[in-house]
């Protein structure tokens, strides 16, 4: 079987990152900072061939990978699938209100690196299969092809660490998905394997400064 590459990059920075927000399934604005990055992230790529390109059905992913259509003529497909873990009640709420009811959720996530016990909120197990099983029909739908997919910090790293199966407390840094970041796979005889993990290392070239 021919072996798929897929990159997967982290939407940019929006006005809800810097907020500190839970941003969620909830849409923010894209900052002037996560303007430059979305053009740095394109010089970054602009070299690759892409077959096709995959988004979630969120503004703020689909801007950060639109130059990079535009360039290789593709339209971007949105899958809701891709999207980011769903924060139930506090869905878009700052941390510092969500402190004042529960503190007990950002003490817990500081302890194993997991949200949870919010209200009507996804799971990460959740999370980590609807993506894992959105990316594997993607794969198989495009073997032998090169594929850009842009999602959410929480959402790829859920996706990673479960074809690894590694959970969230072990390897923070190593896995901690910051807006651009890029993660680079490739796809073969059904399995993932890992090439690049969430490097921003790009963002410090001198020719992107």
């Amino acid at each position: 079987m021919k072996k798929t590459k897929i990159i997967i990059v982290r939407h940019t920075e929006t006005i809800g990152n810097i907020e500190k927000r839970l941003t969620g399934r909830t849409d923010y604005e894209i900052t002037e900072k996560g303007q430059i990055l979305i053009n740095k992230l394109t010089k970054e790529l602009e070299n690759i061939k892409f077959d096709a390109m995959y988004a979630s059905t969120l503004e703020r992913t689909i801007k950060t990978i639109k130059p990079l259509s535009i360039k290789n003529n593709i339209e971007i497909q949105c899958l809701e699938d891709l999207c980011e873990m769903n924060f139930g009640i506090y869905d878009g709420w700052k941390w510092e209100d969500v402190n004042k009811i529960q503190p007990e959720i950002k003490e817990n996530q500081n302890k194993i690196n997991e949200i949870n016990g919010i209200p009507k909120q996804e799971s990460t197990e959740e999370v980590a299969n609807r993506m894992y099983n959105c990316i594997l029909k993607i794969a198989k739908e495009n073997i032998g092809k090169t594929i850009l997919i842009c999602s959410h910090g929480v959402a790829i790293e859920a996706f990673l660490r479960k074809i690894i199966n590694l959970p969230f407390k072990y390897e923070r840094e190593k896995f901690c998905q910051h807006n651009v970041a890029i993660n680079e796979l490739y796809f073969e005889n059904d399995k993932f394997h890992i090439d690049k993990l969430a490097d921003i290392s790009y963002l410090n070239k001198e020719e992107n400064k």
